[in-house]
């Protein structure tokens, strides 16, 4: 079992839900710490910067996706990897009763309850998926 979750957002432009989605990242980053968990960044990754490689073959990936193209979870596969977990933002912010449409776009601060949602999502499946006790 790895010892660390790779947390992979999305990257899209597209919706509201991006930017929720790659905030809730960063902070379950913030919240594991470096020692439980890596941010992994797209732009990195697909430029084969190894530490970004040696994250998606060494650590449990979460792909965060939060538009229908599953980029993260492409992204990965292209590189060789698969994620182990996917958090799909617009299911689990539904299931906790958001109003998607009203969602902020442009920014969401780290305290805003969609993204500690899907920050708590990402911690909670990493916890699952590591050695780590992740709470």
């Amino acid at each position: 079992m790895p010892k660390k979750a790779c947390i992979q957002p999305c990257l899209g432009l597209e919706t509201n839900l991006t930017t929720i989605g790659r905030q809730g990242a960063y902070l379950a980053f913030q919240r594991l710490g470096a020692e439980r968990a890596n941010l992994g960044c797209a732009p990195a990754l697909y430029a084969d910067v190894q530490e970004d490689v040696d994250f998606i073959f060494n650590d449990f990936v979460i792909a965060v996706e939060s538009c229908p193209k599953c980029c993260a979870n492409h992204l990965v596969e292209e590189k060789g990897g698969k994620a182990h977990a996917t958090i799909r933002v617009d299911e689990l912010l539904s299931s906790k009763g958001f109003d998607l449409s009203s969602l902020p776009r442009e920014h969401a601060p780290l305290d805003h309850p969609a993204v500690e949602a899907v920050a708590d999502e990402i911690i909670r499946v990493a916890g699952a998926g590591t050695e780590a006790c992740c709470t």
